[in-house]
């Protein structure tokens, strides 16, 4: 959805509302996590997308211990503009730990 925004718009990355996303479960948790957008300084629900990293365009936290992944880890999305072709941006997954990856193995080939 991010990109579909960006290929439109650009140079800005879109917030949750503008880019008609809405997070899993009700009041952005479920039972295993909690969902966050991180505060920015949102101009008409946008901010200015350069080529240095947005940290944390994305997040989930675990609310609880998943197998050998402890609760409070941070799954996370960064987002850049591509060096390459205007209207395109990077994305960087992350997760917090080995044994947090084994629960998600496919999650850091987002973007790629």
């Amino acid at each position: 959805m991010q990109q579909a925004y960006i290929s439109e718009a650009g140079t800005v990355l879109g917030n949750y509302k503008v880019i008609g996303y809405s997070t899993p479960g009700e009041g952005n948790k479920t039972t295993n996590f909690d969902y966050t957008e991180a505060t920015r300084s949102w101009d008409k629900n946008t901010i200015a997308l350069n080529t240095t990293d947005i940290d944390n365009a994305w997040q989930a936290k675990s609310r609880v211990k998943l197998n050998d992944c402890d609760s409070e880890k941070i799954w996370s999305v960064s987002v850049k503009a591509s060096n390459q072709n205007a209207g395109e941006a990077t994305f960087t997954a992350k997760v917090p730990s080995d044994a947090c990856e084994a629960l998600t193995p496919s999650f850091t080939k987002i973007g790629k």
